[in-house]
C-alpha cells in the first residue's frame, strides 16, 4: 500500500511539472543524446525547454546536474531527436497534431566540448527548418577526435537562434567518446560554436536566424547540409576548419 502510494503521489507530481509548460509555450529539447532535466532523467525541470536568460537559466546548458551518459565512437553517425510538451520521448516519430513552438526554425548546431562546457567545437550545423520533433538530425562525430572518458566533462549539445525571437536555446547531453584505435594522429575539431543573444557573457539580444518561418511542421533537414555534416566535413582535416557555413543570422 505504501510502495502504491509513493508511486502514485511520485507520477502527480511529475504530472504537475509537465503542466507547467503549455503546448504555446513549449520549445525544444534534445532527447537524443539524451539531454539533462529531461522526463528520461531524476532531475525533470520545467524550464528544459526555455532559452538562456530565461529567469536566471545559465549558459551553458542551463546550469542542470548531469544527466544519462551517453557512450558515443569516433566515426558514428548520432540520429539527433528532439523532445516537446505533449511527447513521448520513447516514441519516435511522434504523434501527430503536436502544437510545437519552433518559433519558424532558425540556426541549430551540434557541439562537443571536454572541459565541462568551457570551450566548443562544431560537429554538424542546419539552417532554416530547424529544430523540429518529427524528424532525425544527423550528424556524425569525426573519426579522427580525441577520446573523452569523463562523462561529467565530456559535453554533447544542441543550440539554437530562432528565427520569430531574439533568443539563444542550449541544451546539453552528457556523454563517453570512444576514440578510433585505428587512427593515430587525433584532434579535436576548429570551429567554434556560434554563441549570441546571451546577456550574461554581456551580449546584446539584437540577433536572429532567418528560418523558414513556418508555425508547424517543417520539411525537415536540407539534403545538402545533412551530407555535409555527415561526410566529415567538421572533422579537424575537414573542410570546414575554423570558418562557419552561412547560418543566415540577421542582427537588428
Amino acid at each position: 500500500m505504501k510502495t502504491a502510494t509513493l508511486f502514485s503521489s511520485v507520477l502527480i507530481a511529475t504530472t504537475t511539472l509537465l503542466s507547467l509548460l503549455s503546448p504555446t509555450s513549449a520549445h525544444m529539447a534534445m532527447s537524443f543524446p539524451p539531454g539533462q532535466a529531461g522526463p528520461w532523467t531524476k532531475d525533470l525541470r520545467s524550464d528544459i525547454h526555455a532559452f538562456i536568460g530565461y529567469k536566471g537559466k545559465r549558459f551553458p546548458c542551463g546550469g542542470y546536474k548531469n544527466g544519462p551518459t551517453t557512450t558515443l565512437r569516433a566515426g558514428q553517425r548520432v540520429p539527433v531527436r528532439f523532445w516537446t510538451f505533449g511527447m513521448d520521448y520513447k516514441r519516435f516519430p511522434p504523434r501527430s497534431g503536436l502544437r510545437t513552438s519552433r518559433h519558424g526554425g532558425g540556426a541549430c548546431e551540434f557541439s562537443l566540448s571536454s572541459d565541462k562546457g568551457k570551450t566548443w567545437r562544431v560537429i554538424g550545423q542546419y539552417t532554416e527548418t530547424c529544430p523540429d520533433v518529427y524528424y532525425e538530425w544527423p550528424v556524425m562525430i569525426p573519426k579522427n577526435i580525441p577520446g573523452c572518458t569523463n562523462a561529467d566533462r565530456c559535453l554533447f549539445a544542441f543550440s539554437w537562434t530562432a528565427y520569430a525571437t531574439n533568443q539563444f536555446y542550449h541544451h546539453c547531453a552528457n556523454v563517453v567518446i570512444r576514440p578510433d584505435s585505428s587512427v593515430k594522429t587525433r584532434r579535436a575539431p576548429s570551429l567554434a560554436m556560434t554563441i549570441v543573444d546571451v546577456k550574461q557573457l554581456g551580449q546584446k539580444t539584437n540577433v536572429h536566424a532567418l528560418g523558414d518561418k513556418k508555425r508547424g511542421r517543417s520539411s525537415g533537414p536540407i539534403g545538402s547540409e545533412r551530407r555535409r555534416n555527415l561526410s566529415g566535413y567538421y572533422a579537424n582535416n575537414g573542410g570546414s576548419k575554423t570558418k562557419s557555413i552561412n547560418l543566415k543570422l540577421v542582427r537588428n
